[in-house]
C-alpha cells in the first residue's frame, strides 16, 4: 500500500465554523458571568450567574440522563453522537447499539468462543477500541481467557483494520473492574468501595464500586440533577468552562503539568496538560474550540466551535495549500489541524513500521500541542531522556517532532519522502517563506 499526495483538482475545504456569539476577534477564554461565584440565595428569577463551585449541587442525586432530556431535547440529541455518551454499555444480550452515522463504531461480537450473554457491559468501541466485562464484572484479558479480548476499531488513518488483539496475555488472574483505572472516566456518578461502602456495581465482585449510569452522561459534568428539575429557573446546576471540569479524565493522573508517554506516543488522554504546554494557546479553556455536546468526529459542524482560522486569520498553509494526503481508501484534505494537530497521541493503534518507515510515527489521537519545534528532529527527541514525557523548554512549552508532523506524509512509503534532518530544515520558517512566495 502506498500513499499519494498529489494536488486536489479544488481548493482546500475549510472546516466549518460554529461560533457561538459574536467574536469581536479571537473568543474570550471564559463569559465573563462564569468568573463571578455562585450564589445559592439569590432569589431573583433569573439569577446572573451559574453554579460555578458546587458540583454536588447543594447535595442532589442523580436522576438520569433522560429527565434532562425532558427539558434540554436539542442538546440531549446532540449528546447521542459524543463518543462521552458511548463510554461505557450495558450489555443485554446483543451487541451494543451505535447511531448509524458513527460510521466506524462497531463491536459486533464478543471475543471469540463467548456470546453476548457472557458479557455485562463494553467499554468504549466508539472511536478506537473496545473492552468486554464479562457478568462478573471482571475485564476480560486475554490470559484470563485463553483468547485475544480487546476489539480495535478501524481506523484508516494509520491503516488499521478492525479486528481482536491481546490484552495483557501474561498475567492469568482476573482483572477487578476497578475505579481509579477503569470506570472513573467511563461513567457517570463514580464511586469506589471503601470500607464504609464496599458496593458493588449490579452486585458483581469484579466491580469494585458503583455508578448512576453507564457512560458520561450529562450529570458527569454537570452534577447531580435532582435539585435543578423543580427550579431550573435558578440555574442552580454545575456550568463550568474551566480546563478543571474536563482534565478529570483528560489528564492522566490529575496531573495537568505532565504530559505522559506510553509507548513512544502522547498518552491519549492527556489533552488538557499539552493544552496547558502549548504556548499562545495555554490559557485558552477547551470550549473555545469545542461544543463539549457534540462530536468532532461524527457531527464535525456542531462539534467545532471555532477553527484555527478564527484567530489565525493571515496565516497562509506553508505551500499546502489544496493537497490532499489520501493512504488507500483515506482522503485527508490538508488543513491546519493536519500539521499542528498530528496523530501523535495513541489509545488504541499506530501505524505499522512496514507501511510508514522507521521513522514516521501515526497514532490515533490528535495532539493538542499544536507547536512544531524541528530542533525535536526525532520523535526521542520530544521525550525526556528516560521515555515518560514529553520535553518541556524553559518557557514550559512542548513542541512537536517533525517525526509525527512531516513524516507522516514523506515517509519511505510515499512518492515525496524526506530525510528527519531534511524535514527539520524545511519545517523552519515555512510559513514565513510561503508568505514572501505569494
Amino acid at each position: 500500500m502506498k500513499n499519494d499526495m498529489r494536488l486536489a483538482s479544488s481548493c482546500l475545504i475549510v472546516l466549518g465554523v460554529v461560533v457561538l456569539g459574536p467574536l469581536g476577534g479571537c473568543p474570550q477564554t471564559q463569559p465573563p458571568d462564569e468568573n463571578a461565584p455562585y450564589d445559592p440565595t439569590a432569589t431573583q428569577s433569573l439569577p446572573i450567574y451559574h453554579n460555578t463551585t458546587d458540583p454536588t449541587n447543594q447535595g442532589a442525586h442523580f436522576i438520569g440522563s433522560r429527565a434532562c432530556s425532558a427539558c434540554h431535547t436539542n442538546i440531549y440529541e446532540l449528546t447521542r453522537l459524543h463518543g462521552h455518551t458511548h463510554a461505557m454499555t450495558g450489555i443485554d444480550g446483543a451487541a451494543p447499539q451505535f447511531p448509524p452515522q458513527a460510521t466506524r463504531a462497531a463491536v459486533p461480537d464478543p471475543p471469540t468462543g463467548l456470546s453476548w450473554n457472557d458479557v455485562a457491559y463494553v467499554i468504549a468501541g466508539y472511536l478506537h477500541g473496545a473492552y468486554f466485562v464479562d457478568q462478573q464484572g471482571y475485564l476480560m484479558t486475554t490470559g484470563a481467557t485463553g483468547v485475544d479480548t480487546r476489539w480495535l476499531l478501524d481506523f484508516p488513518a494509520n491503516a488499521t483494520s478492525a479486528g481482536f488483539v491481546p490484552l495483557d496475555p501474561n498475567d492469568p488472574a482476573p482483572r477487578p473492574l476497578d475505579y481509579e483505572t477503569c470506570f472513573r472516566c467511563h461513567t457517570t456518578g463514580p464511586q469506589p468501595q471503601d470500607p464504609n461502602d464496599p458496593r458493588s456495581q449490579d452486585s458483581r465482585p469484579g466491580i469494585l464500586g458503583t455508578w448512576s449510569e453507564p457512560g458520561v452522561q450529562c450529570e458527569a459534568c454537570h452534577g447531580p440533577g435532582s435539585n435543578h428539575v423543580p427550579n431550573p429557573q435558578r440555574r442552580n446546576i454545575f456550568v463550568d468552562s474551566s480546563p478543571q471540569t474536563c482534565g478529570r479524565c483528560h489528564t492522566v493522573d490529575n496531573d495537568p503539568n505532565t504530559i505522559p508517554v506510553q509507548d513512544g506516543f502522547i498518552a491519549g488522554n492527556a489533552q488538557v496538560a499539552e493544552l496547558k504546554a502549548s504556548g499562545g494557546h495555554g490559557e485558552f479553556t477547551c470550549m473555545i474550540c469545542h461544543n463539549p455536546h457534540a462530536s468532532t468526529a461524527y457531527d464535525r459542524d456542531n462539534g467545532l466551535r471555532n477553527d484555527c482560522t478564527v484567530c489565525h486569520t493571515d496565516q497562509n498553509m506553508a505551500f499546502h495549500e489544496g493537497l490532499v494526503y489520501r493512504w488507500g481508501d483515506y482522503e485527508e484534505p490538508l488543513s491546519c489541524q493536519s500539521c499542528h494537530m498530528p496523530l501523535a497521541a495513541k489509545t488504541a493503534s499506530a501505524a505499522p513500521a512496514g507501511l510508514v518507515g522507521e521513522l514516521a510515527r501515526i497514532g490515533d489521537v490528535r495532539a493538542h500541542i499544536f507547536r512544531i519545534e524541528p530542533d525535536y528532529v526525532t520523535f526521542d527527541d520530544m521525550f525526556t531522556p528516560d521515555g515518560s514525557a514529553v520535553r518541556k523548554d524553559e518557557q514550559g512549552r512542548a513542541g512537536l517532532s517533525p517525526a509525527f508532523v512531516c513524516l507522516r506524509c514523506h515517509n519511505d512509503a510515499t512518492l515525496f519522502p524526506l530525510t528527519l534532518q531534511g524535514a527539520a530544515s524545511i519545517a523552519r520558517g515555512l510559513h514565513e517563506r510561503a508568505a514572501q512566495n505569494r
